[in-house]
């Protein structure tokens, strides 16, 4: 208790160093923590299923890699065929497809949308969940025409139905029919697709040869059989399903990948980015922190020399030192804490995952804000381990000061020995290599940033307001209903005051990258066993080009008479048409819509227009350009969820209320959701790198700020060290100047190893960061001389102040105190 009160003494004596102490720790723990809070929900931990570790994703797939170019949703024959040879594989695959339902318009209320996902009746029982209430599908409910029932999510049951309880075997009208209530989930689960409720898929795998791609797929491997045996497994099931029954449309491979996997492909790199940057502000404070404690400890040499002298013990210093460094670790802790608490929602809020524009893990199983407790443990562990390190190296090295030379330091006329001068100023040099790569970092980071947020979209975005509606088959059963609702919903929109035109597109502007499509361009081949190239593939009604403010190099747009019924016509982009016909006129060539050898159309170029902005997903591989189809043909192969395209003479966010009637006067079963303007869109399309250019210009400043604090404290040191030697310079007719430069030249010294060292750690990262993320750009000269100018002008400031100090220095003053 002594040593407690002789420790908390001492550091209130010490207001300076106990306050930058304790700041550099807190700073260390919180961020660290905050940050890896974060990371911790999006990649380490664990869904919430059990035994969660033999969950997988399941695709088809042409190519050995699984690049996700040649990923392909399961289709209703692979299914069957899976589930009926791959027994001794999975213990059970269950599937899903997306959806949205609408509840009917009530009295002056708007027919509202919701996200939906209907799942097979072993869905959930694949993933080992079951329902907060209730119960799953049965199986008679999972067929044709059976049963109407529902599973509502926790959110929807507590915000719709009034939470009760007794909600089970109540019925809600969803798409103009009577659903019964028979579940409610559990309150942080929204899988597949962010569902608010689940339906049964309905379908009979046994009796249907459908082909197409669009069932999500996950199974569950038995047990004792690893990802790299069920690989295996997988590829001698579908060449034992070929050779028993030969088939073009039998899938050639699977591809299986952990389904906590699957939600983080995306994020991986650019969180392990941001992990990167918060250990090395963890190694700034550290170094920094224990560079505080041995000049500390440097700076009590001859008050320890005295105590020493007068009986003080070995043990009794080395006590006093741990002591004193516990009790600055426990401050810097508590105050990690609060800064850790304060900051984790609020990284979320910034982060990808609070603006709701990933599909990760954290919204589809856990979207609370929470501290991790775990990583903060950690966090302050690790930083308790470096206070009590580098607390103990001071104290032990105090303990065997020598008496003699330490009574003579006991004015202020010795300098630092040699030891303790490497040892500090390889601390000091560690911290300024560490500030530039975190220097560098956000520099390259920020030049990443501009050319996003200044690389044109290639359409009008202002006074634009987009937003999306389903037509769903149970609601508009033909292509000629959904294509006359269409029709009336343009006409209501464009009759709105403030309205200059609409037109709808699929799908939206911002999401080109989500739809592809395998094609062949007349007289080309491409190569096997694909057989096509692929390229993204969008919707257009007539005006549409117009409406959204691109450009129609070529040809002409769609019209009225472009139907299903009339010659079959597309329009592509100008890359599309330079990649295939260069020096050629496009128009009247010809795109295959898949393979050469299906039953597909060709379809006939009318137009080229200019290339647009794509969001791209790296794992598409090869993308070719852009092919347009007239709106008639894809409500014909099935498309019902559509972007509606406004725009306006003013706000487009003053049009929201007058929309939503538009849309209940032309059709009260119709929906409106996801309502946005193009700006805002456009700023959501730039989350994530936003969001890494503030963490790591954060953690650049942070690195910057300790670094400073590491040299002017070094530095400080020596001339308080060194008072006597500068006395007798300016004794002998040294110069205020001369002193100073002395001065700075040591800070210049640390400076340029420093920052050969961090360039040295820089040029690997931005290699290794390359790899994984292409579109980062490798640091250029330019940055090199910023990250120099910035770091430089830190170390001048933090050289200049001890260095004016030594210029100060009164010779007479200095050696009278001697």
């Amino acid at each position: 208790m002594n040593d407690f009160r002789y420790a908390l003494r001492m550091l209130w004596k010490s207001p300076a160093f106990s306050i930058i102490a304790i700041a550099t720790l807190a700073l260390g723990i919180g961020a660290n923590t905050a940050i890896f809070s974060v990371i911790e929900s999006a990649l380490l931990r664990p869904l919430p299923f059990p035994k969660a570790d033999r969950l997988v994703r399941i695709y088809e797939t042409f190519e050995e890699n699984g690049a996700h170019s040649d990923l392909l949703n399961l289709s209703e024959k692979t299914v069957q065929q899976w589930r009926e040879y791959g027994r001794d594989i999975f213990e059970g695959i269950g599937v899903a497809t997306g959806a949205s339902v609408s509840e009917s318009a009530s009295a002056g209320e708007p027919a509202r949308n919701f996200a939906a996902t209907r799942i097979s009746s072993n869905f959930l029982t694949v993933l080992g969940l079951q329902p907060a209430l209730g119960r799953n599908f049965t199986a008679a409910e999972d067929q044709p025409g059976g049963p109407r029932v529902v599973i509502v999510g926790y959110d929807f049951w507590q915000r719709n139905l009034g939470g009760g309880e007794d909600v089970l075997g109540n019925t809600i009208k969803l798409d103009d029919a009577s659903y019964t209530i028979v579940g409610v989930m559990p309150k942080t689960f929204r899988h597949p697709y962010r569902a608010e409720i689940w339906l049964p898929i309905a379908l009979d795998f046994a009796a249907t040869g459908q082909r197409n791609h669009y069932m999500y797929g996950a199974a569950r491997l038995r047990p004792g059989i690893t990802i790299a045996q069920a690989d295996a497994a997988v590829r001698r099931m579908c060449a034992a399903i070929n050779q028993a029954a030969p088939d073009p449309g039998n899938a050639p491979r699977g591809y299986l990948i952990p389904l906590r996997d699957s939600f983080i492909m995306d994020l991986r790199p650019k969180l392990l980015i941001i992990a990167g940057a918060a250990l090395c502000a963890l190694l700034v404070a550290a170094a920094n922190f224990a560079g505080l404690m041995l000049a500390r400890v440097v700076e009590r040499d001859g008050e320890i020399a005295l105590r020493s002298a007068l009986g003080a013990t070995r043990g009794r210093l080395i006590r006093e030192g741990l002591v004193q460094a516990l009790v600055l670790a426990a401050l810097g802790t508590v105050c990690g804490l609060l800064i850790a608490g304060w900051l984790t929602p609020a990284l979320v809020a910034l982060s990808p995952e609070g603006a709701d524009a990933t599909g990760s893990a954290i919204r589809e199983f856990d979207y609370g804000v929470r501290l991790d407790w775990p990583v903060f443990a950690f966090a302050a562990g690790a930083m308790l381990v470096i206070g009590v390190g580098f607390g103990l190296l001071p104290a032990w090295r105090a303990s065997r000061t020598d008496l003699r030379s330490s009574l003579g330091s006991v004015g202020r006329g010795s300098s630092l020995d040699a030891g303790t001068r490497r040892l500090l100023g390889g601390l000091i040099i560690v911290e300024i290599a560490i500030a530039a790569v975190l220097l560098m970092g956000s520099l390259t980071l920020t030049q990443y940033f501009r050319k996003v947020v200044r690389e044109p979209w290639g359409f009008a975005t202002e006074r634009r307001l987009v937003f999306n509606a389903m037509l769903s088959d149970r609601l508009f059963a033909s292509q000629e209903t959904r294509a006359r609702t269409i029709d009336a919903t343009l006409g209501e929109l464009r009759a709105l005051p403030g309205v200059r035109s609409a037109s709808v597109t699929a799908p939206s502007p911002m999401e080109a990258a989500r739809d592809l499509m395998g094609c062949v361009p007349e007289g080309t081949q491409p190569a096997e066993p694909r057989g096509t190239y692929l390229a993204y593939m969008r919707a257009t009604s007539p005006g549409y080009f117009t409406t959204i403010g691109q450009r129609l190099l070529r040809g002409r747009d769609f019209t009225e008479t472009d139907r299903v019924d009339s010659p079959p016509v597309c329009i592509v982009n100008e890359s599309f048409a330079r990649r295939f016909w260069p020096g050629q006129d496009p128009l009247g060539k010809r795109v295959k819509h898949g393979r050469l050898d299906n039953s597909r159309p060709w379809y006939a170029v009318v137009g080229v227009v200019a290339d647009t902005k794509v969001i791209a997903d790296p794992r598409d591989g090869e993308v070719v350009g852009t092919v347009c189809l007239p709106l008639p043909r894809w409500l014909a192969n099935g498309g019902d969820e559509m972007t509606f395209v406004v725009e306006s003479a003013g706000d487009p966010k003053s049009l929201e209320s007058e929309v939503r009637g538009a849309l209940a006067h032309a059709d009260k079963r119709l929906a409106a959701y996801s309502l946005i303007s193009l700006d805002a869109a456009a700023a959501e399309s730039w989350v994530t790198e936003r969001f890494l250019f503030v963490l790591v210009a954060l953690f650049g400043a942070l690195g910057l700020v300790l670094a400073s604090i590491g040299v002017y404290g070094l530095l400080a040191l020596q001339v308080a060290r060194r008072t006597r030697e500068f006395g007798i310079r300016f004794a002998l007719g040294a110069t205020a100047a001369a002193l100073i430069h002395l001065v700075a030249a040591q800070g210049a010294r640390l400076l340029v190893v420093g920052f050969f060292a961090g360039g040295i750690a820089s040029w690997i990262a931005v290699r290794i960061v390359h790899h994984q993320w292409p579109d980062v750009p490798a640091a250029d000269l330019f940055i090199w001389l910023g990250a120099a100018a910035v770091l430089s002008a830190a170390v001048a400031i933090a050289s200049w102040i001890p260095a004016r100090r030594a210029s100060h220095v009164d010779p007479m003053v200095a050696l009278r105190a001697e």
